[in-house]
Parts: C-alpha cells; structure tokens; sequence
C-alpha cells in the first residue's frame, strides 16, 4: 500500500498542541480520509524520509522556522523536494511547505517586504486556476487563515500564479504539473487562528496590530480547506 505522507517541519504552540492536535492532526482532518492511509515524518527531527516507491503523494506542512534561516533539516528536504519532482510524485506545501518548494526549485523566499500577514483575509482566484483541480469548487474570491512574515518572493521558472491578494502576489502556486504550493493554512480553523494571533499579541502589538479587530475578523474559512480535500482527489 502506498501512503500520504505529511513532512512535519515543526509543531504548534505547546499549549494549543495539548488542547486542540497539531499540525499534521488538522491536515488529516481536512483530507476527510482514515488516518491509516497517512503517514508523518517529523522532519525537523531528523526522521528518515521515505522511499519514493511508497508514496502516493506528499504535504509539507507550515512550521515556526523560517526558510531563509537555511537549517541543516530544512537544507535536506530541499534535496527531498528535488527528487519528489524528478519522479513526478504530487507535493502539496503549505505556508512553509509553499516557500521551501519555490527555494527548492531554484526560486527564492525570504521576508515579505508587506510585513506580517495574519487572520482572515480574501484571497482571489486567477485566471489560471480556473480548470485547476486544487480549486475545483471553490469560488473565485475566498477567505483563509494566515500567519506568516516571509513569502515565496521569487517563483522558480515554469511556475503559475493560481491565486493573489493586496499583501501576498503568490496565494497559490502551481509548481509543476504535480506540484504546489499554498500560503494559506487550509488546514486552520476559527479556533486555532485565534490561537495563533492571541499567542503572538506581544509581537503583533510591537508592529502596531491591533489584536482585538484581527479577533473580531476571523471569519469561518471551511471553503479554503477544500484544497486538501482536492489535493487527496488528485492522488487517485
């Protein structure tokens, strides 16, 4: 049997792990098929990567590291990514997952120089992604959840914008014809996005982000989650 594989490239808040899973606990939910088809690898540990032979396909989760710090673990899945798409495997990343996947082949990410983008924010649809089955059923313009500062800056060549907004010109990313990358967290719901801006009020508050009007926006974004759900579609 070959399995989805999540890359785990870091864990959530202590707290919010305790009380509510982490992140690959939130992306299996939102693939909406039974655990024993999915596999995680704790990457940021140094579990060993799988062979290729076993994957049906591969998720790369977001992480509280940042790309650009170029960490030995993070150096490795870079190399991984490489061989994921020499064999032609689909690959989904998410936040840092998307911006790891544009370093890995050949483009860059690094800080955005919009700043911090985080909470509920409406996202439009290109043209490109319109007969892309990463968004089928899901409308032109949407709201997901983000928490980010860097971005995937520089798109490696061949890439396609699927999706944009006024902060973020690269949403969504397909990479190849089996790749891509969202900086968007589909796998988030109300409740751990108001996790994630309560558990940064010190910073948010440094840069000026009036926390309680972030909180009073979080919107339900179920629609966004769809790209999980369509990228396990895809794998069949």
């Amino acid at each position: 049997m070959k399995y989805i594989y999540i890359l785990k490239t870091g864990d959530t808040f202590d707290n919010t792990k305790y009380n509510y899973g982490d992140f690959e606990d939130w992306i299996i939910r939102e693939l909406k098929i039974p655990s024993k088809y999915i596999k995680t690898i704790d990457v940021k540990n140094n579990q060993t990567l799988p062979k290729l032979v076993s994957a049906k396909g591969f998720i790369i989760t977001g992480s509280h590291s940042m790309v650009s710090e170029e960490l030995n673990w993070s150096l490795k899945l870079e190399e991984y990514i490489r061989k994921i798409k020499q064999a032609n495997i689909p690959l989904l990343g998410i936040c840092y997952g998307h911006q790891l996947i544009a370093k890995a082949l050949g483009g860059c990410s690094n800080y955005n120089k919009n700043g911090k983008e985080i909470g509920s924010v409406k996202i439009r649809q290109l043209a490109n992604a319109k007969k892309d089955l990463l968004f089928k059923n899901i409308p032109l313009k949407f709201y997901a959840h983000e928490t980010h500062y860097q971005s995937a800056i520089k798109l490696p060549k061949g890439s396609i914008v699927l999706a944009k907004n006024s902060h973020e010109k690269h949403q969504a990313v397909r990479f190849s014809n089996c790749i891509w990358g969202v900086q968007f967290h589909p796998e988030f719901n109300i409740t751990v996005m108001k996790e994630y801006i309560v558990k940064q009020k010190e910073s948010l508050d440094n840069l000026g982000i009036d926390i309680n009007n972030l909180l009073k926006n979080v919107k339900n974004c179920s629609v966004s989650s769809k790209v999980l759900n369509n990228f396990e579609k895809i794998l069949k």
